[in-house]
């Protein structure tokens, strides 16, 4: 059986790690701090969980020589505004970290790295008159998440061509699921806590954390990117975009919610900070459709549907 070992049992790290299982991966979830009932509650108890920090290069080292992967999933990483009001922490967790991976994966022998990047790269000062494929310029906007999750990319090939191991990076659209959102995920606690309130009969707010215009993609999706990723041979490419095609506003996530939840209330928050260079198209999945056999199963209004079943589920269990 293949062995996958993952970094980060977050949202994503623990999603992806089910889609992994679930096709028959013989899978490892890897955690500076991880929270092993969250994990279950997505995996299930039989995928085992190391407590290691990526900065710390003997331990990912230790990792890999325990679990021997073929695959390594990397998606470890402080965002949104964790990382921006942390600058030196979020170099030292996802770049320097990244590195750390990088160069476990070499000493390791492992012959395949997929790493989650962000649509957050994308330099979007730059016109936008079609969907952004891959090859639009990078930036990262000023921000300090997006700012390096670029220097990653450009670390990760500079490693992947010196040493020879396989590289798949997935720009990955804002995402949103059942999560617990240690990460620092903006988006993903905003959607959630609209579906929370709704449930609950109290009045949400939307549009805090989002963006005027984003694209969401449901977190199913994402890990059956990543499976794919982490399985499909040749990759013809090192860097593929993963989201939904699509764009929406923060008042069609509301209207979607109220049409699971009809009585649900909400007030649109408008955008805390300025927002000079929004986002104008969604992106080109050609590549990922072509190449991986990508195509995101979820709309808005299933994904939405699906994380209100799981989010109450996990209420039932917790009270029974």
């Amino acid at each position: 059986m293949t062995a996958v070992l993952i970094t980060g049992a977050g949202m994503v790290g623990a999603h992806a790690a089910r889609a992994l299982a679930d096709a028959g991966y013989d899978v490892t979830l890897l955690d500076a701090v991880p929270q092993p009932d969250y994990v279950h509650s997505v995996v299930g108890s039989d995928v085992p969980i190391l407590t290691a920090d990526v900065r710390e290069l003997p331990a990912i080292i230790d990792a890999v020589s325990r679990t021997r992967p073929e695959v390594v999933v990397h998606t470890a990483a402080l965002i949104g505004a964790t990382a921006q009001s942390n600058p030196f922490g979020a170099f030292q967790v996802n770049v320097a970290g990244t590195v750390n991976v990088a160069e476990a994966v070499r000493l390791g022998g492992v012959r395949r790295l997929v790493h989650a990047s962000t649509l957050g790269v994308n330099d979007l000062s730059h016109p936008q008159g079609a969907p952004i494929d891959e090859q639009f310029p990078l930036g990262g906007g000023g921000r300090v998440y997006g700012a390096s999750k670029v220097a990653s990319e450009q670390l990760l090939r500079a490693w992947s061509l010196a040493y020879g191991f396989e590289l798949a990076m997935l720009r990955v659209a804002g995402t949103y699921g059942y999560g617990h959102f240690v990460g620092g995920s903006g988006i993903g606690q905003e959607v959630a806590g609209l579906l929370a309130a709704a449930r609950d009969g109290r009045e949400g707010a939307a549009g805090g954390r989002m963006p005027a215009s984003y694209e969401l993609v449901y977190v199913k999706d994402v890990a059956r990117a990543v499976m794919l990723a982490a399985t499909v041979a040749p990759l013809r490419h090192d860097v593929y975009n993963v989201g939904a095609g699509a764009l929406v506003t923060p008042d069609e996530v509301i209207h979607a919610v109220a049409q699971i939840y009809p009585s649900f209330v909400a007030r649109r928050v408008f955008e805390r900070r300025p927002d000079p260079f929004p986002r104008k198209q969604p992106f080109d999945l050609t590549r990922a459709r072509q190449e991986l056999g990508y195509e995101p199963a979820f709309d808005l209004a299933a994904g939405l549907r699906d994380l209100a079943a799981a989010l109450d589920a996990s209420v039932a269990n917790s009270s029974g």
